[in-house]
């Protein structure tokens, strides 16, 4: 009898490094939303890849910053860091167009994280990994000490697909015998259909709307009628303002159709049937900065019940 191996993997780095990217290539499924702008992944969200040699859950992280004290920034960096405290390996994507000195708010809480790290260069396709990074990932091993496992340099690019196998063979390395997590060898994410909608949908406010206004959007499913066909499925768009509100509508409504039309299609694939997407917007103040909305909408810090 083969014995199974799992590990739980953490993938972390800088904002919009390709962390989502890379994990939707190895499950081969939408773990994680991803757009062009910085941020998109706002909390930990577990992919899980189930295979003969074992089972290795990928948790994506959202890009690490120095966020200021409170809001939502902050909930954000905390998610990072409990997602650090105990995996069987840490993988720290860097982009090639990166320097140094924009990766220390990263070095600095992985030099401290106990287990194995494995520091992987993305966008292979698009740039070799520049001569600073063989010496930096050095000393981050000499940093982190001879108890502290790092792998060698890799490259990858997760967008075509190049050196994923070699991380993952690193990784089932690390990983550790035993019982699978996740006993259903089909279940590729630990959402739920929901959370998936609200997601797909938030994906298209990034994408449809300025530089400024989906980051200060939420999106709430009030309603999920699988027994219905087509499916009906109703959502709440939030957002701080009254102007950013008018934005998301639009003019005679045009913005909220574009938003719903372009939703639609990923959420019929998502559930397997068609659908019909209603959308509205309401306004919750400051709900960035606002302890009990951020609880509201899924944001909390550790310790926080």
């Amino acid at each position: 009898m083969i014995e199974t191996k799992v590990g739980v993997i953490v993938i972390a780095g800088r904002p919009n490094v390709g962390k989502s990217t890379l994990v939707n290539r190895i499950i081969g499924e939408t773990v994680s939303i991803v757009t062009p702008k910085a941020q998109t992944t706002r909390q930990s969200i577990r992919g899980v890849l189930t295979e003969p040699r074992g089972q290795l859950i990928f948790i994506d992280t959202p890009g690490m910053h120095r966020a200021k004290v409170g809001g939502i920034n902050e909930t954000m960096i905390d998610a990072v860091k409990l997602a650090l405290e105990d995996p069987d390996a840490v993988v720290y994507m860097v982009d090639p167009a990166s320097e140094a000195k924009h990766e220390e708010p990263v070095r600095e809480v992985l030099v401290k994280v106990s287990s194995p790290l494995v520091i992987c260069v993305n966008k292979s396709d698009l740039r070799p990994a520049p001569l600073w990074t063989s010496e930096w990932a050095q000393q981050i091993t000499e940093e982190r000490g001879h108890y502290r496992k790092t792998t060698p340099l890799l490259s990858l690019s997760a967008e075509k697909g190049q050196g994923v196998q070699d991380l993952l063979a690193a990784l089932f390395e690390y990983a550790k015998p035993g019982p699978l997590l996740y006993g259903d060898q089909d279940q590729w994410t630990d959402q739920t259909v929901r959370q998936l909608t609200a997601e797909l949908i938030r994906k298209q406010l990034m994408l449809c709307l300025g530089d400024e206004i989906p980051y200060s959007t939420a999106v709430e499913v009030d309603e999920f009628k699988e027994a219905e066909k087509p499916v009906q499925i109703h959502c709440t768009i939030y957002c701080e303002r009254d102007s950013q509100k008018g934005m998301i509508i639009g003019a005679g409504g045009k913005k909220i159709k574009e938003i719903g039309a372009a939703a639609r299609p990923e959420i019929e694939k998502l559930v397997g049937e068609k659908v019909f997407l209603g959308l509205r917007v309401k306004v919750a103040p400051e709900w960035t900065r606002n302890a009990t909305q951020l609880k509201r909408f899924g944001y909390k810090k550790r310790g926080k019940s």
